[in-house]
């Protein structure tokens, strides 16, 4: 690993961790300007009516303001259709399938309309509330046939004289039932096991399937989605820029300002390692190569936003470099990035293939990186140049 690889490692970390606290500070002021409070004013007006509208409408479910996840609905329902499959069904298909009435599946009751967040939502409330002019050409049953596909008809009955939800064959059910309560490891509980998957898939389709009918449904879309993504959108972009300037002030202090105060270069980084830059001829390099390299270095050291991202107040989540900079654009502060990172990348490159291990840069500025040791002792000379670092 060569010494200037090193020292730009050592410079790109200072950077981030100084970028870190100079975005701490800036952040603080970004959520306390007008334009960031009217935006996240509107996304929280949004959440509140939007929790309101989907709770009614049950295919999706909140407890104590935090939304429940796909796999809390998923198995409520479930445990359900376990108990509607041995109240059609008995237990005829399978003898040995047998529950009292206390058993913990019977926690969340039996599948019906009232109760079943699918059914509710295609029966019931769709039926009462017309104003959403949400159409769907399928009834429930066709719903849950395309949604399990192949695996629909072994798994279910879809007559609808037994039941205006398609049922699950005993047999299934039995399987299921004895994967979450009996034993999950025995062949049956295995079997169990790919019928839940099977099972998980279908119904948490038919929610996400369910829900994206409400987004999309007008005067909705047009009058409270794009308006609630307008101002999330805005949100991050406001977030984001001040990132950008953050990093932008770190590069002038943690780079800029060191190759002044060093001379010939030099950056903490390579301050350290010992290194230095001069021209190719063996000079000093001209006053403004150094303001001109940090520059150029900003825009480089865009990248090190992936860093910040693993840092509050994002902690991991890179949600918000992924939203379009604008409703109607596909261009996202990430792909900004990427962008930016292959084209740092390329000029770094290049220096695998010259002579002098110069980068489009040192190119550009036709200068080279040499150990100390020879500008210190004035030896600006050829003997340089031939030196990799």
């Amino acid at each position: 690993m060569s010494k200037r690889f090193v020292g730009c490692v050592i410079d790109f970390i200072i950077v981030a961790l100084f970028a870190e606290l100079v975005f701490m500070g800036l952040l603080q002021i970004t959520v306390n300007t007008s334009a960031y409070s009217a935006a996240e004013a509107t996304v929280d007006e949004e959440i509140a009516f939007y929790e309101k509208l989907t709770e009614e409408t049950h295919i999706v479910e909140y407890v104590d303001g935090s939304r429940v996840s796909a796999d809390v609905i998923v198995l409520k329902n479930l445990y359900r259709a376990i108990c509607l499959s041995y109240e059609v069904f008995g237990n005829d298909q399978q003898p040995d399938f047998i529950f009292d009435a206390d058993h913990d599946v019977t926690i969340n009751g039996t599948h019906s309309v009232e109760n079943d967040n699918l059914a509710y939502f295609y029966i019931k409330y769709l039926s009462e509330n017309a104003s959403l002019n949400i159409e769907v050409k399928d009834d429930l049953f066709e719903i849950y046939k395309r949604a399990f596909g192949n695996d629909a008809s072994f798994m279910f009955s879809f007559n609808k004289e037994l039941s205006e939800i398609p049922v699950l064959n005993t047999q299934v059910a039995y399987y299921l039932f004895h994967y979450l309560f009996i034993d999950d490891s025995d062949n049956i509980g295995q079997t169990g096991a790919t019928y839940y998957q099977s099972y998980y898939r279908g119904y948490s389709f038919m929610l996400e399937e369910a829900e994206q009918l409400i987004l999309q449904s007008e005067p909705y879309y047009s009058t409270r989605y794009l308006r609630y993504k307008e101002a999330y959108c805005a949100e991050a972009r406001y977030v984001n820029i001040t990132l950008v300037i953050s990093v932008v002030i770190a590069c002038l202090v943690v780079l800029l300002m060191p190759r002044y105060l060093f001379g010939d270069g030099k950056t903490v980084g390579y301050k350290l390692l010992g290194l230095g830059v001069i021209s190719s001829e063996g000079k000093a390099i001209k006053w403004y190569v150094p303001l001109a390299k940090t520059v150029l270095a900003c825009f480089g050291a865009i990248t090190i936003a992936l860093v910040l991202y693993l840092f509050p107040p994002f902690n991991g989540v890179y949600d918000a470099m992924f939203l379009p900079l604008t409703v109607d654009t596909h261009i996202s502060f990430g792909m900004i990035i990427l962008i930016v990172a292959v084209i740092t990348g390329i000029i770094n490159a290049i220096g695998l293939f010259t002579n002098k291990r110069q980068t489009l840069l040192n190119l550009i500025f036709d200068d080279i990186v040499v150990d100390v040791h020879y500008l210190d002792e004035g030896e600006r000379n050829d003997n340089n140049q031939g030196r990799d670092y």
